[in-house]
């Protein structure tokens, strides 16, 4: 099984010299209670450079990129976290997404079936891309591609270096270091 990864993190705003709305809504607070149960939960340090449509749209332009570069030849397996603020892009819900909150659990079992000859190509999304101060994270992005062996791989990192680039366009830049929680 050849894999292919890339962790990347969110530097700046993606769509530079565009307005942005700030999506997210606080919760009614109407108590005394509520106001110190608020100020409890944890607060991310991490800045906000997007809202949820924007998020949305860089998954959305991702996967049919992605599609396209392979042909529809692939998997997705995409981390989102939740809310969502807003309706899913029709692209994200094609039968070969598969969006969760814990990817773990199924990334083995996926892997297995790369490995068996039962899954042609797996692109996995490990996304934690904040989009309001109470989701936790440091704006990265994770990406790894699992595909069969016998698959053209010069043809396969065409594709994946095609989509890092891409990438790049919204301001999510390489780091060094490898992460291996996927």
């Amino acid at each position: 099984m050849n894999e292919l990864y890339f962790k990347g993190e969110l530097k700046r705003v993606p769509f530079e010299g565009k307005l942005s709305a700030a999506l997210a809504r606080y919760m009614p607070l109407e108590s005394e209670n509520d106001f110190e149960v608020f100020a409890l939960l944890p607060s991310s340090k991490t800045p906000i450079y997007l809202n949820f449509a924007e998020h949305y749209q860089i998954l959305e332009g991702f996967v049919k990129q992605a599609n396209a570069c392979f042909e529809g030849e692939v998997n997705f397996l995409i981390r989102l976290s939740m809310p969502g603020g807003m309706r899913l892009p029709a692209v994200l819900l094609e039968p070969n997404v598969l969006l969760m909150q814990d990817i773990q659990p199924e990334l083995l079992r996926l892997k297995k079936g790369v490995s068996k000859g039962e899954v042609s190509r797996l692109l996995v999304i490990d996304d934690h891309l904040l989009r309001y101060q109470l989701e936790q994270g440091k704006n990265q992005m994770h990406l790894s591609l699992y595909s069969q062996s016998q698959f053209d791989s010069s043809h396969e990192e065409a594709c994946f270096l095609q989509l890092i680039e891409s990438l790049a366009e919204f301001g999510i830049a390489a780091k060094e270091e490898r992460d291996d929680a996927i």
